[in-house]
């Protein structure tokens, strides 16, 4: 990669707010010297998150931001799928929130990789398309829906657990940083929400079950 490319890169983080006078400073002396910039001032060490390295910071935060806004328009078809065929009252409208919550979270993160310069490269996956053809089956009930979604999410907290890591990682990117923490707050709420619902749901279910169960071995 030329001097110059990287020149530029580097001063178009800093004019746009991404590093700092000190990051930017110790970069150019890097690249000066002939090294490797990586975007946070260690030498050519990379980024290190989600199990990889990445050149710097800021190309672990476009990757992240390429491949969440994919998956967050995603989820927001999905769930908005879902809410069209729900038949649940008490569920219907809190379906439909989480679905506005994924829409959102898509076109947030869409904006904030443009404004970083990235490009959108991601693409929805099959197993997106089948998570909406699930969710947007009305032959299946909505408390069976619960139930898959909890099984492969798992526990709210374990699920926010890498966007929360990932965020306390990022030291220039102050931005996104504090998208992410909004964005695991809303992650959290519908999980947790989606939990009770199944809960709720599915607690007379298996009530009945055991009830059933305990009268059969008298």
């Amino acid at each position: 990669m030329s001097y110059d490319f990287e020149f530029k890169q580097l001063l178009r983080a800093y004019r746009g707010g991404i590093i700092s006078q000190s990051t930017f400073e110790s970069e150019m002396a890097w690249l000066e010297a002939g090294a490797p910039t990586n975007g946070n001032g260690n030498g050519g060490a990379g980024f290190k998150a989600f199990g990889r390295t990445y050149k710097n910071e800021r190309a672990a935060v476009v990757s992240f931001l390429d491949k969440v806004r994919v998956g967050e328009a995603g989820g927001g078809e999905a769930f908005a799928a879902w809410a069209e065929v729900c038949t649940t009252d008490c569920i219907r409208t809190g379906i439909r929130i989480v679905a506005e919550r994924e829409a959102y979270h898509s076109r947030v993160f869409a904006q904030r990789l443009a404004e970083l310069g990235g490009e959108a490269r991601a693409m929805a996956s099959e197993a997106g398309r089948k998570a909406t053809a699930y969710l947007g089956d009305p032959s299946i009930p909505d408390n069976e829906k619960l139930l898959d979604f909890t099984k492969r999410v798992g526990k709210p907290e374990d699920a926010i657990k890498p966007i929360c890591e990932f965020a306390a990682l990022l030291k220039e990117d102050l931005s996104t940083k504090e998208a992410l923490r909004l964005f695991a707050e809303d992650e959290l709420s519908t999980a947790k929400w989606i939990w009770d619902s199944c809960a709720a749901l599915n607690a007379p279910k298996q009530n009945t079950s055991a009830s059933a169960s305990a009268s059969s071995s008298m």
